[in-house]
Parts: C-alpha cells; sequence; structure tokens
C-alpha cells in the first residue's frame, strides 16, 4: 500500500499488475480555488517563449493546492509546468500559426525522456511499456511541420501524459484536427493543453468524500490524468480576443462526435485544475473570455 494527499502528501493506492509494467491506483483531495503571482526570475531567452507562447501570461498555480515540486520547460515551440510528483505537465502552452502547419517536417517516432528534467522527477521509456496507455502528445507534433527541431522536441516525456488509446488515436486527435482548422482560418491561436485529476462525484455534497482516484503507471508512478482539457484562444474579425474550451474524459469516445458536448468555460476548468491560465488579462476581459464560451468551433 502507498499513500498519498494533495495537501500533506497522504492517500491510499493499490498496487495492480499490468502486463510489463505496473499501475496503482491513488486518491487525491479535491480542492479548489484563488491564485497569487508567480515569483519571477527568468533568463531573457526564456521570458521570450513565455511570452511567445503563454498568451496572456503564463499560467499560475493556486498557492492553497499542494501541487508538490514542480519545473518549467521552456523551448521555442512550447512551454509548460511539469509535475515532479505526477510526471506529467500540467500545463503547456504553444502559439500556433498556420504558417507553421505547412511544411515538410517528417513526425519522428523517438520518444525520449526530457533531458532537461532530473532522473526521478520526470517519466522514462520503460513507465509506458506494457502499460495499456499511449504517450499522448499535450503540444501536438502535428502543430510542426516547418521546423524539424521544434517537431522532433514535441516528442520529449515532458509533453506526454497517458492517454487511452482510442482516445489519443481518435476523438483527441480530431479535435487537435479541429483546432488547426481554427488556426489556418484565423491566421494564429494559442492553445493551452493538459490533464486533470477530476471525479464527478465530488461536485455534490451526498456522493463527494474530498478525494479523486487515479492511476499511475510504471516504476516512476507517472499519474494518468482521469480528463483532458484544451483551451483555444485566437483573434476574432474585430482584433478582439475569443476563447473556446474543451474536457474529455480519458476514454474511448463512440462516434459520430459532437464536440460541443465538450465544450467548458475556462472558469469552470480552473476550478478544478487550481490554475489561473490567462493571469495578465485586464478583468473586464477575463470574465469575457472565460465565463463562456466563443461561437469559435460553429
Amino acid at each position: 500500500m502507498k499513500t498519498r494527499h494533495i495537501a500533506s502528501v497522504v492517500a491510499v493506492a493499490l498496487v495492480v499488475l499490468a502486463g510489463c509494467g505496473h499501475s496503482t491506483l491513488r486518491t487525491r483531495a479535491a480542492r479548489y480555488s484563488v491564485w497569487t503571482v508567480r515569483e519571477a526570475g527568468l533568463s531573457p531567452d526564456d521570458q521570450k517563449r513565455a511570452d511567445r507562447n503563454c498568451v496572456f501570461g503564463m499560467p499560475r498555480t493556486n498557492p492553497k493546492w499542494d501541487f508538490g515540486p514542480t519545473r518549467f520547460v521552456f523551448r521555442d515551440g512550447y512551454v509548460l509546468q511539469h509535475s515532479s510528483l505526477d510526471k506529467v505537465p500540467l500545463w503547456v502552452c504553444e502559439d500556433v500559426t498556420a504558417q507553421q502547419l505547412s511544411g515538410t517536417a517528417k513526425r519522428g517516432s523517438k520518444f525520449t525522456p526530457d533531458p532537461l528534467l532530473p532522473p526521478k522527477e520526470r517519466a522514462e521509456l520503460v513507465d509506458y511499456k506494457g502499460s495499456g496507455y499511449d504517450r499522448g502528445h499535450q503540444a501536438p507534433a502535428g502543430n510542426q511541420a516547418q521546423d524539424q527541431r521544434l517537431k522532433d522536441e514535441t516528442f520529449f516525456l515532458s509533453n506526454m501524459a497517458p492517454q487511452k488509446p482510442k482516445l489519443n488515436q481518435q476523438a483527441w486527435r480530431e479535435l487537435e484536427d479541429l483546432a488547426r482548422k481554427w488556426t489556418v482560418k484565423r491566421g494564429q491561436t494559442w492553445q493551452i493543453t493538459g490533464g486533470m485529476f477530476y471525479d464527478p462525484a465530488e461536485e455534490d455534497e451526498k456522493t463527494a468524500d474530498g478525494l479523486i482516484e487515479y492511476t499511475t503507471i510504471g516504476k516512476d508512478n507517472v499519474g494518468v490524468p482521469t480528463h483532458f482539457y484544451k483551451i483555444v484562444v485566437a483573434k476574432g474579425a474585430s482584433g478582439d480576443s475569443e476563447a473556446i474550451a474543451f474536457v474529455m474524459e480519458n476514454k474511448a469516445y463512440p462516434r459520430p462526435l459532437h464536440f460541443e458536448q465538450f465544450i467548458q468555460s475556462i472558469d469552470w476548468i480552473e476550478e478544478r485544475t487550481g490554475l489561473d491560465f490567462m493571469p495578465d488579462l485586464d478583468p473586464v476581459e477575463e470574465r469575457r473570455l472565460e465565463r463562456k464560451p466563443s461561437p469559435m468551433w460553429q
């Protein structure tokens, strides 16, 4: 038995063998929200990467949530905050232009542990082996078609989270394709993607117990998100920003897919992840963008 809790690092876990790997059932506290300003101190190059990829500022974590230790990873193609506890990103931000979606960069198949993260704080290839989960890109390789280096860098495991194969290869892939279509139409989008540890039972006081069960895989106990979110921000025809967000459970979905059923407000996701996704937004603009999804998907 293992124990873990988001606030005190304590929770119940049950080990289950699964092929060559192993999975672990854990629980974490269900907690909700308010943020403070994150400390500064980035190098000039990393600040440029953050400014380019993180629209309206780098996401901030709620200090009242115990995320455990995290590290930031700054690359030209994306910026992320990585959980040293769960070995998956809390969020990944990327600036996607229509120009970079058209090119000849080849999709590689070489997934690699992230050299910017120390061992024991990152996922390793063996963690996914025999687990039954795909290494699911958060910043998609398909968003980088111009520059081979940027495409290859999407294959670092810091940019991955365990996804059910039929989610990763079908429904989630279609959502990524949809976001690319919007990018081509608008010329540019900013996308924020990540996993969630969420239990709908916590929404009802009759069923809530304050804990969320989730699985881990491999010897490094890589956390398996129960859900995934994707936020897409773009400039509308009038020049005003618009945003839409989706949440999908980490499972297979029958076709045909109707993505309108997965739309959630950004506020809703923030309350259930402990993240403030666009902290530099003007408060009035924040209410407009985050409380009600735009009709971008129509």
